[in-house]
């Protein structure tokens, strides 16, 4: 495999994995370090909920793809 696929690939896992979310930070993009905006929030689910976002740098491979980053909100 080329590098560029390898790390396409790494980038995917990465946001599959998730990310932690805060109010006053959001969710940084796992591959970049981007703010993401939000596209969908899940409801709560006992002290936690899931949100799913996009990056929004355009340079970023997964923003050009179109993959979503998972993050986890904990209600402390």
């Amino acid at each position: 495999m080329n590098a560029i696929v390898k790390q396409i690939a790494l980038a995917k896992r990465e946001a599959a994995a998730g990310v932690n979310y805060t109010a006053r930070l959001g969710a940084p993009c796992p591959h970049c370090g981007a703010r993401s905006r939000i596209y969908r929030t899940m409801p709560w689910e006992n002290t936690t909920r899931i949100r799913y976002h996009r990056c929004t740098n355009e340079k970023c491979p997964l923003s050009a793809l179109g993959v979503g980053i998972k993050s986890v909100e904990a209600d402390r």
